[in-house]
């Protein structure tokens, strides 16, 4: 089964339902069961850290209560699979040449998870990485 990452502005647009049609035939595919979703811990961080401060993506904002749901959601594991860094993973980090940090975790988690894209919108990512949005 192929597996798409999601970065922290993709699962932000998904939380505030405003994907593009593309990224949001991905989250489709994973209910179906067709797809694995794979979130990257750094961005659940960064999700959450923007929902504490209350900052709104593409001209919305989450609410706060949304947070129990995302737990929730991570918890059960059956659209989206919550993903750690191991050693292997840090390895693979070590040898990217991909400037920020969030966004070079993101790409290891990538190739550490042999997925077939990562959905984002971040041109540090796209243009280094198959990708949709």
């Amino acid at each position: 089964m192929d597996s798409y990452i999601i970065d922290t502005v993709a699962f932000l647009a998904y939380l505030a339902d405003v994907l593009p049609e593309k990224a949001n035939n991905a989250f489709k595919e994973a209910e179906k069961k067709n797809i694995k979703l794979i979130l990257p811990s750094i961005a659940l961080g960064e999700t959450l850290y923007t929902i504490y401060k209350g900052k709104e993506i593409f001209r919305k904002s989450i609410p706060a209560d949304m947070i129990d749901t995302i737990f929730q959601t991570l918890q059960n594991g059956e659209v989206i699979q919550l993903a750690s860094m191991n050693i292997d993973a840090w390895k693979i980090f070590h040898g990217l040449d991909v400037p920020e940090l969030h966004d070079r975790m993101i790409v290891a988690t990538f190739y550490y998870y042999r997925a077939k894209m990562i959905i984002t919108n971040d041109p540090e990512i796209s243009e280094r990485v198959p990708s949709i949005w």
